[in-house]
């Protein structure tokens, strides 16, 4: 199913947008949409590369729901018995971090947990009326099923983890490293944070990719923000974005300027940490 997105700002198309039909959700065999994430609240499921292979589970929910409330338990359970077999759950909200995390940490969510920009929302949601609502892809990037996390998500987990690939197809030891490296850098729980080893990880995962992987760079700029190596971040996060394309030249851009940004900020407080 082909979906069309209309961006023009211009004043006089106002009415026909107003009159044009609703644009028809995300459907079962539609590419699975990037996503677009100002903040992960609890761990980061990684790059893009990294969920290439895996089953992900994408769910939309909100704090003041009371059925997401029901939902989470249950999805933490999946991603409890499921997360060893290639299976990745993503519970999307449109609400600010400051809400999100004492939520997530009061209900002890497991599973990634990010606050949307909006675009992912658009990208999935259109036609949705009601969360939680969420969308299982296949190991190919393929929308395969789609509804209420409470009824049927768990038999099309079950029968997409075992599909035939097992849980590492289409991942290389390099992706696995750099979802290991985003892990172990950005956990909320600052006690599993191992900012040396994620170093490790991400500088040979970009080694064992002949040093062409903007991926890869874009973990390493990652990783030496966290470490506050600001120039050294923005060094790589430009260079990731200068040699990536599409979606991923987009997000690693919009990270470099973020970088760029927090380094003036910086400057500006006596006591920030600096290169």
């Amino acid at each position: 199913m082909n979906r069309t997105w209309m961006l023009s700002v211009m004043a006089g198309l106002a009415a026909l947008l107003l009159a044009a039909p609703a644009a028809q959700a995300l459907g079962v065999g539609d590419p699975m949409p990037p996503l677009s994430v100002k903040r992960w609240v609890t761990r980061s499921p990684g790059t893009a590369s990294a969920l290439k292979g895996k089953v992900v589970v994408v769910e939309f929910w909100a704090t003041w729901c009371p059925p997401c409330r029901t939902s989470i338990p249950h999805l933490n359970k999946l991603h409890e018995e499921y997360s060893d077999k290639g299976v990745v759950i993503i519970g999307i909200t449109r609400e600010d971090v400051d809400k999100v995390a004492p939520f997530a940490k009061q209900m002890k969510m497991a599973y990634h947990v990010g606050c949307d920009t909006g675009r992912t929302s658009a990208a999935y949601m259109q036609g949705v009326r009601g969360i939680p609502h969420a969308f299982a892809i296949n190991r190919s990037g393929k929308v395969a099923w789609a509804g209420h996390p409470m009824a049927g998500l768990d038999a099309a987990i079950k029968k997409l983890a075992a599909e035939k690939g097992g849980p590492s197809a289409g991942a290389s030891a390099g992706d696995a490293d750099l979802e290991k490296a985003v892990e172990l850098a950005t956990s909320a729980d600052f006690a599993t944070r191992d900012l040396a080893k994620a170093l490790d990880l991400a500088r040979k995962a970009y080694e064992a990719s002949g040093k062409k992987s903007p991926a890869a760079l874009g973990v390493l700029a990652r990783v030496h923000y966290e470490m506050g190596h600001l120039a050294t971040a923005i060094k790589a996060a430009e260079a990731a974005a200068k040699a990536a394309t599409g979606d991923d030249k987009q997000a690693l851009q919009a990270a470099a300027d973020f970088y760029n940004k927090e380094l003036e900020r910086r400057k500006a407080d006596p006591l920030a940490k600096l290169d």
